[in-house]
């Protein structure tokens, strides 16, 4: 199981990293764009990270299951202004993959019109202007679409993907693993 991880200048560290983390423990392989054209990118807070893979050269999404945009506010607004975002967004609503948001970044699925008839949960204000039902929950699932509220809730979010591609059973096992119990 695959999915593909946007990554802009300004990316929230937790949103992004955390998911990642969470997603690899249940044996998710998550493949990290770049949608500059340079493989490093900088967090909202400072931390260089090295894309596995520039979006503009990944012309095949069949392998990926979902697409994963994490927020931060430059790095939202980074997401937004790339031409190849909603093309991607596109290629994964066409094939009722997930697109999956956290935090500012729903307003992305929002903005290109993938939000209408679904229930949705955004950091507060983004949510402004935004045609599909706003809900305010931590984590919310609709159909296809996955969106968190804030950084606080990346667990969820990322145990939420998990639950959606694998199972419940999948989803317990990290859980139980991330609490440090005794999984018996």
């Amino acid at each position: 199981m695959k999915v593909l991880m946007l990554l802009a200048d300004g990316f929230e560290d937790t949103e992004a990293l955390t998911t990642r983390d969470v997603l690899m423990r249940a044996g998710i392989e998550v493949t990290t764009a770049s949608i500059a054209d340079r493989l490093e990118v900088q967090s909202s807070f400072g931390v260089h990270v090295l894309a596995d893979a520039l979006l503009k050269l990944i012309f095949d999404t069949t392998p990926y299951q979902a697409i994963i945009l994490p927020g931060g506010g430059r790095g939202t607004k980074n997401l937004s202004e790339c031409p190849l975002v909603p093309m991607y967004l596109e290629k994964f609503a066409s094939q009722n993959k997930l697109l999956c948001a956290i935090c500012a970044a729903p307003s992305i699925l929002g903005n290109h019109g993938f939000l209408v008839g679904h229930k949705y949960t955004c950091f507060a204000g983004f949510n402004e202007g935004i045609d599909g039902e706003f809900v305010g929950s931590e984590v919310e699932k609709s159909g296809n679409i996955i969106t968190a509220r804030s950084m606080q809730y990346s667990i969820p979010f990322a145990l939420t993907i998990i639950e959606t591609l694998l199972d419940k059973e999948a989803k317990e096992k990290v859980q139980v693993g991330l609490q440090g119990l005794d999984p018996k």
